[in-house]
């Protein structure tokens, strides 16, 4: 039965929809019994988000890991509890730097930093998301975490105070900080006008559907997700063995293993005759498998 099928399927998410939403959007559209997602957008963001079906949620961690392109708008001259035009306006100023200079100020960006998380954000204090925290008026604080931006590149628009944004940042990064923290710099103050997730990961917006077109013809094969994995494939009773977790199946393996590829870690199996994969193998490093993940489970 299809809806039993694990995969992957990219959502090019509209605006005014949570994340959370599109995941319930997806699984009723496809009947599936397990959905989630990789890296939360706000709902006030577009863009790409990887959803993951069935089995495939195993690999949330694998979906999140890798570079994040985000475009958008910044407006110059403001400060608001949100870091971006959706939260309470806290200060305002004239903008009199010229473009140069902005676009200067946010080359000094590019590489690594401490950044801290805005208020309104999913990170957790004592157990509770720091944006509950934040509704309920509790004063708290965010640590900062090291992140990385790759690149920082700004273009003008016809307003002197908003700029059209770039980026491409390491995961964790947060694009309303990025904004809140070159207006300090500037001295004058900035909020994220709008975000949009280019890219995330090997994915791009090209391999992404609009929620009116999800079905189980869009679901990509979870493995995209790791594509410089080596793939062996096993026979019915080897695979129905790892499947089940039995050790002995990870011998059998092996011994139907003709090559893998030099210095390889991990390594993606699935049934033979089948392009479904079932789940990832480490390579031990005297020869031999051990389980790493099991999706199809």
């Amino acid at each position: 039965m299809t809806e039993r099928r694990s995969g992957i399927i990219c959502i090019d998410k509209p605006a005014g929809i949570s994340s959370a939403g599109v995941v319930a959007r997806v699984k009723r559209a496809l009947g599936a019994g397990r959905v989630g997602h990789a890296g939360t957008l706000d709902p006030d963001a577009t863009g790409l988000l990887i959803v993951l079906i069935n089995g495939a949620t195993r690999v949330a961690s694998y979906a999140a890991d890798g570079a994040k392109v985000y475009s958008g708008e910044i407006r110059l001259g403001v400060t608001t509890t949100t870091d971006d035009l959706s939260g309470e306006v806290m200060t305002t100023s004239d903008v009199h730097h010229d473009f140069l200079a902005v676009a200067a100020q946010a080359a000094r960006f590019v590489g690594s930093s401490m950044q801290t998380p805005p208020k309104v954000s999913a990170k957790k204090v004592g157990g509770k998301r720091a944006y509950k925290l934040q509704r309920e008026g509790q004063e708290f604080e965010l640590a900062a975490r090291e992140v990385h931006v790759t690149s920082f590149d700004l273009h003008p628009t016809e307003d002197s105070q908003t700029v059209r944004y770039l980026v491409e940042v390491s995961p964790g990064t947060y694009v309303r900080s990025l904004a809140r923290d070159l207006g300090e710099q500037l001295g004058c103050g900035a909020a994220v006008k709008s975000i949009r997730r280019e890219a995330s990961g090997y994915f791009g917006l090209d391999r992404a559907v609009a929620m009116d077109a999800v079905s189980w013809e869009a679901v990509m094969d979870w493995g995209e997700l790791v594509p410089n994995l080596p793939r062996i494939s096993v026979s019915d009773e080897v695979a129905m063995g790892l499947t089940s977790g039995q050790q002995r199946a990870l011998i059998a393996a092996w011994q139907e293993c003709n090559w893998i590829e030099r210095n390889a870690k991990l390594v993606i199996y699935s049934r033979a005759g089948s392009p479904d994969p079932l789940g990832i193998l480490k390579v031990e490093p005297g020869g031999g498998f051990s389980f790493e993940l099991n999706v199809a489970r």
